[in-house]
């Protein structure tokens, strides 16, 4: 076998490997401290409702 082609054949697994550890770790946290009193998807009090109306939905 063609020492380039091997060469070539370990430096693609290692890029497989390390994109599958990327993709395994992600970025996610269980950290205690990262909790705010509102929830980041909850709605604001300006978004939908009629414009100049007052209508808080919280």
């Amino acid at each position: 076998m063609n020492a380039r082609l091997l060469q070539f054949g370990r430096a693609l697994l290692f890029v497989a490997v390390l994109g599958a550890l990327a993709l395994v770790t992600g970025c996610g946290t269980t950290e205690p401290d990262n909790q705010s009193a509102r929830p980041w998807n909850s709605p604001k009090s300006w978004e939908g409702g009629v414009p100049g109306m007052t209508y808080d939905r919280r």
